[in-house]
Parts: structure tokens; C-alpha cells; sequence
């Protein structure tokens, strides 16, 4: 089920098993009298935002960083991404035809092979699926959202021992920073636990 409270569309059907909130971000950018025109799915996350937040008041006091703690999104995707054609190139959307045809392709697109991606968000196990086959999910948070997902999935033992066998040396600062306040700060004393 799409609806639309506001200037984004919200995804909430009744089969999700998760928490994950899941929009549709429609962006435009006027270039030469014509608008490229793309769609992201955006999911956002409770817990992992609010680890996020943690992490960034740690790693600004630790590194005397300026990591923004706000409400970080999870993941966001373009459409084209997840439909990964190689002939999927900018959409120029110039009159009321362009639009409808950019309309037509979107829905197309959440019938077939981005609806297919967006289910698979709906469980737990198949949420980790999605992020094992996509090493660039997520960016330069990746490893905290993985994190955060796989204990989910798993329960924090198997998501701490996943953790702790990261080797973050050599690493930029911030990717480093995330493993070791995960190894350190989350994971500290979680070999002792049941």
C-alpha cells in the first residue's frame, strides 16, 4: 500500500515484519529547461538511528569530529540502481508526455524488479540478504547499520562475533571509528552474556 500524508509516499503494507519505515523520494533538478527526474526508496530506522546518534556524540568527543547526529537515514536508492540496467541513464522529463511516460516507468518499476527489492525488506533474514548482496549498501555507515541489522536478524552474540573479527587497520577515520565503537563500546562486554 502507497499513500502519501506528505510530499513524500510512504510504503506500509500489512505484511512487513519489521520496523523499518519506507518512503518514496521523488527529486527533480531543472537543467536547461528540462527536469531530470528520479525515485529513491529511502528506509529509515529507530534503532539504527538511534545507535547512530551514540555513535556520533562518541566519535565527536573521542576525535573532536562533527559527525551530525541527526535522524540518519538508513539506506536511501535510486530506482535506477536497484533496477541496475545499464541502459538506465537520466529520465529528462521537458512536457506533460515526458511525465507520464517517467509515471509509467515508476510504476513498471514497482511491479517488477524495485517492488521485488522493497519486499525483501519486510523480513528480518531477507533485510541481511539484501545488504550481504550489495557491498555499497548504506556507505560510509555501513558497517554500523550491518551491525545493527544482523542483530536484529541473529541477536547481538553473532552480530558481536561478526564485529570482532573486522581488522579495521588502515581504514579511513570514520569507518575505523565505527568498528572500534562497535567492538569496544557495544560489543565490550557482550562474550560474557548469555
Amino acid at each position: 500500500m502507497v499513500y502519501s500524508g506528505n510530499p513524500k509516499l510512504i510504503i506500509a503494507p500489512a505484511n512487513n515484519h519489521t520496523d523499518f519505515s519506507i518512503e518514496l523520494d521523488c527529486y527533480t533538478d531543472r537543467r536547461y529547461g528540462e527536469y531530470d527526474c528520479s525515485i529513491a526508496v529511502v528506509l529509515k530506522w529507530k534503532k539504527f538511528a538511534k545507535l547512530f546518534r551514540e555513535l556520533a556524540h562518541w566519535y565527536n568527543v573521542k576525535f573532536q569530529g562533527t559527525v551530525r547526529p541527526g535522524n540518519k537515514e538508513f539506506a536511501r536508492v535510486d530506482f535506477d540502481k536497484i533496477h541496475g540496467g545499464p541502459s538506465r541513464g537520466f529520465f529528462w522529463v521537458a512536457n506533460e508526455q515526458d511525465l507520464d511516460a517517467f509515471t509509467a516507468r515508476c510504476v513498471d518499476d514497482l511491479e517488477g524488479k524495485v517492488g521485488d527489492w522493497i519486499r525483501r525488506w519486510f523480513t528480518w533474514p531477507s533485510a541481511l540478504d539484501v545488504m550481504d548482496a550489495d557491498r555499497d549498501l548504506c556507505g560510509a555507515w555501513r558497517n554500523t547499520a550491518y551491525y545493527c541489522l544482523m542483530e536484529q536478524a541473529h541477536g547481538s552474540g553473532p552480530a558481536c562475533d561478526w564485529v570482532r573479527g573486522i581488522d579495521a587497520a588502515g581504514w579511513p577515520e570514520w569507518q575505523a571509528a565505527q568498528v572500534e565503537y562497535l567492538q569496544l563500546q557495544v560489543c565490550g562486554g557482550a562474550s560474557e552474556q548469555p
